[in-house]
């Protein structure tokens, strides 16, 4: 353990260096993470869900939520962890950190967590997500609709890209168009664009309205680099939530009923749900084998499902992350899920839509939506389900799987569909978007990059000074026709009403065909421009004249057709129906002037309020600004009475230290004693061990060599008796007293002798053994013994040793912390004037730049009000859109 005056030492350290430089994670923070942590810590090992060898993954935190609150170091888990005050304790192996590596992060998270010297801190939690009432009926009032929010593309493309994240809300005309970097809001009515929302992560994969409509939620990033998600208040255009610290693109995303909760997904096969309030991750699920592409809250946030590409679909619950059941039926990729009460919509790869019962896990309906495959599936408010898929067409179906309404084929894969009332929106792969009606009528296009507001300005000043030129001679031809009327009397030919009727019939019919054949032409010569460049807005504005042209004519064979048949009615005369026919093209031409003109004061207006919301952004800018040198005029001093505190803290120490100095010097001495007896002890037991072993080893060899002798004469006798058997069979046949016999006899009797001493051998050898035996057999289980002491005595010896080296390294830091202390507090006294004189100059700069930020703030608020006051008073409100 480090001392208490190692400690002060290091705190004084960390005042100078504090104010010498900012603590981020690149210069200061890696390098003690890969000296003690990414051995466990990285992305490979990635214990416990913790890879600590980026700044993103360090974010992340573990499988058990974050681990860093910017500017909170004791709130942290990594600095509780590592100063070993909560479990784990880090390392859980080798020593602690030392006390200067533990300033240095504590620091780094005081000074929110910055990436770099140059980088932005952390933002605090989350604070602007407001709990909503669970309902699954339509809310009360108005539905939500965006207030002026800015209309300036954030990111301008000649190019599309693919459509693959739509939204519309559930209760208003709205509907929300992903791009690259922004989300584009549009009226489904009118189709005119009411707001851009900025998503400087990246790219968005997925859009979700809240259960109330109040709330965009929004994810996506960079794929393979991070991924957020976003939410935004949709009246105010406010972001009020940013959740989920990703390292590759979220592809899924929901948020809960309640608005507490967003649960997401992507290539990581995690379902994980964070709070919104605080952006805290709450559940961590590992259950997928692939890619979750698919997430949804059922309507009353007590269940989530989730999908992935291997075709698994499960059901959690929405509060405990529990396993609920699982959905099983689709063998390819799940790309889409939605809820509704006790039911779940799947889409998939394998071109159908399941319908399913969540409680018992059980299929209610499959159907064929799409040949090739489902690329989306939505239930619509009233239960109706939209879709759409590789055969590039959007479909609307009952829960029967009967189709009620299909669009005509867009030209590529179309990815998403959704309905706004009566009206589908949907978007294919070459970034085609269409509303059409329910019956697949085309009614008007959409576009996640729209042009810049000075094009759409200049498109629409240009059209309304084309339709000006278009009217100067058609109010001639009009005032020609007048005249003409006049000089006829204004008389009128008398024509059987059926014959007059026919003939009129017969000339707009014509007229109809002729105008309806141009208008496809215009639309040719439309569909070769770029969207958004002059060329494009001309041929539009050619389009949409001409098609007011065919709205006259129609109108006019619909009042033909409906006209009352009076007998003999007078028929106007050829002039005055010159003077109707120039009439109505003159009408039209007025009423594109009145389009243009508003188009006109649209984007004026557009580009006015761009001036005030540009105020404002300055201003919250200035605001921020203003509450930093605010606070940092609050902290001006604290560097001298932290210098102070740390001299009189030092000081003490090393008044202190001479006494601590000497504990650690008699906690050496102690160790040393406990040491050097059983360091002898085991030199002795040793030597004893030697000697014993050499002794049983002796004895051994004896009881060998004894049993050798018993092994050797035993053999022996069995060939004596053997050959003495020889011999008694040799004598048996010879006659008794013969001399034969008695020679034979001799010889066996002469061989009993031999047997008889070589069985003296073998009983003396046999002997030899008995008495060898106990002086083997005793000694082996003493050298156990003594082997088991020696051991102990070993570990023992080993253990102190420890204690000795620890006690050494603790007397050898003490005198150096001694040393070290010592030269700093000189340093800080010496340096002490100065840094008090600085933090009292940075005060009084600090208070002075508050105070004409202050000055400099009214001005901008007044300036702010007056921009807001001269485009209101320029301006009316917005009309308020009518719900669906």
């Amino acid at each position: 353990m480090k001392s208490v005056l190692s400690a002060i030492a290091v705190t004084a350290f960390a005042v100078t260096a504090h104010s010498a430089e900012k603590v981020t994670y690149n210069d200061h923070v890696l390098p003690i993470f890969r000296n003690s942590c990414l051995n466990c810590h990285n992305p490979d090992k990635k214990k416990a869900g913790l890879d600590l060898s980026t700044y993103q993954s360090a974010l992340q935190g573990s499988e058990n939520g974050k681990i860093l609150e910017s500017g909170n170091a004791g709130a942290s888990m990594l600095f509780k962890c590592i100063k070993q005050t909560e479990d784990p304790k880090m390392p859980p192996k080798g020593d602690k950190l030392s006390d200067k590596d533990i300033a240095v992060i504590e620091n780094w998270i005081t000074g929110q967590l910055l990436e770099t010297a140059s980088g932005k801190g952390v933002a605090a939690s989350n604070n602007n997500v407001q709990v909503a009432v669970v309902s699954l009926e339509r809310p009360a009032g108005p539905p939500p609709m965006p207030g002026e929010l800015p209309l300036e593309p954030i990111v301008q493309s000649p190019r599309k890209n693919a459509l693959v994240a739509l939204a519309a809300s559930p209760w208003a005309p709205l509907v929300a168009v992903g791009g690259q970097k922004q989300i584009v809001l549009y009226n489904t009515q009118t189709l005119e664009p009411l707001g851009v929302l900025p998503f400087p992560e990246g790219f968005p994969d997925v859009i979700r309205f809240s259960r109330n409509g109040q709330v965009l939620l929004t994810g996506g990033g960079q794929g393979g680099k991070s991924g957020k998600v976003v939410l935004w208040d949709i009246k105010t255009g406010d972001r009020i939530a940013t959740v989920g610290n990703e390292f590759d693109q979220v592809l899924s995303a929901d948020l809960s009923a309640d608005q507490q909760f967003v649960a997401l997904g992507g290539p990581s096969k995690l379902v994980k749900i964070y709070s919104t309030k605080d952006g805290k991750l709450i559940q961590s699920i590992k259950k997928h084998t692939d890619w979750v592409t698919a997430i949804a809250y059922s309507p009353d946030g007590k269940l989530l499902a989730s999908a992935d590409r291997n075709g698994g679909i499960q059901i959690w619950e929405g509060d405990t992350g529990k396993e609920f059941n699982s959905l099983p039926g689709h063998k390819v990729g799940v790309t889409a899920l939605a809820f509704m009460t006790g039911v779940v919509a799947s889409a998939s790869e394998d071109g159908t839509v399941k319908l399913w019962d969540v409680k018992e896990a059980k299929e209610i309906k499959s159907w064929k939506a799409h040949d090739g495959g489902v690329s989306w599936v939505e239930f619509t408010p009233d239960g109706r389900l939209v879709t759409c898929g590789r055969d590039k067409t959007a479909k609307i179906f009952d829960q029967t799987g009967k189709e009620l309404g299909k669009t005509e084929a867009f030209a590529d894969i179309a990815l998403r569909a959704t309905v706004s009332g009566d009206r589908v929106i949907a978007g294919d792969w070459t970034g085609d978007i269409r509303v059409c009606s329910l019956d697949g009528k085309r009614i008007g296009e959409l576009s996640a990059t729209p042009p810049a507001i000075t094009d759409q300005l200049t498109a629409a000043q240009k059209a309304l000074a084309d339709a000006k030129a278009a009217a100067a001679p058609l109010q001639q031809q009009f005032a020609v026709a007048e005249q003409q009327t006049k000089a006829d009397g204004g008389g009128k030919e008398a024509m059987p009403p059926a014959a007059t009727d026919a003939n009129k019939l017969t000339e707009l019919s014509k007229a109809l065909e002729s105008q309806t054949a141009e208008v496809a032409k215009l639309r040719e010569a439309r569909a070769s421009q770029k969207e958004g460049t002059p060329e494009y807005n001309d041929a539009n504005n050619k389009v949409q004249a001409k098609k007011a042209e065919i709205a006259t004519t129609q109108a006019s064979i619909d009042a033909t057709k409906g006209a009352p048949t009076a007998p003999a009615a007078p028929q106007p005369s050829g002039a005055q129906e010159g003077l109707a026919k120039a009439k109505a093209t003159l009408d039209a031409a007025n009423a594109q002037i009145e389009n243009a003109t508003a188009a006109v004061d649209k984007w004026t207006r557009a580009q006015a309020f761009m001036t005030v919301h540009s105020a404002r952004a300055t201003l919250a800018e200035k605001q921020a600004a203003y509450a930093d040198l605010v606070e940092a005029a609050k902290s001006a001093l604290d560097l001298a009475e932290q210098v102070r505190g740390s001299i009189a803290a030092m000081s003490k120490a090393l008044e202190e230290a001479p006494k601590q100095l000497q504990e650690k010097q008699a906690a050496l001495t102690k160790a040393q004693q406990t040491l050097d007896p059983l360091s002898k002890a085991v030199v002795a037991g040793e030597t004893a061990l030697a000697e014993k072993e050499k002794q049983t080893k002796e004895a051994t060899e004896a009881f060998d060599k004894a049993n050798a002798i018993v092994a050797e004469q035993t053999k022996k006798l069995e060939q004596d008796n053997a050959e003495i058997a020889n011999r008694r069979k040799a004598r048996e046949g010879k006659p008794a007293g013969s001399p034969e016999y008695e020679t034979a006899n001799k010889n066996v009797q002469d061989y009993k002798t031999v047997i008889s001493q070589t069985e003296a051998v073998l009983a003396a050898a046999k002997a030899k053994v008995e008495e060898r035996k106990p002086q083997t057999e005793a000694p082996r289980a003493e050298i156990v013994k003594m082997k088991d002491a020696l051991e102990k005595n070993r570990a023992d010896v080993k253990a102190a040793t420890v204690v000795v080296t620890t006690a050494e390294k603790a007397f050898a830091d003490a005198k150096k912390d001694i040393d070290a202390t010592t030269q700093k507090l000189a340093k800080l006294r010496k340096d002490a004037p100065g840094i008090v004189t600085t933090a009292k100059a940075a005060k009084a700069k600090a208070d002075k730049d508050a105070a004409l930020a202050a000055k400099e703030l009214e001005t901008l608020k007044a300036q702010t009000e007056q921009v807001r006051a001269e485009f209101d008073k320029r301006w009316q409100p917005l009309p308020t859109v009518a719900a669906k």
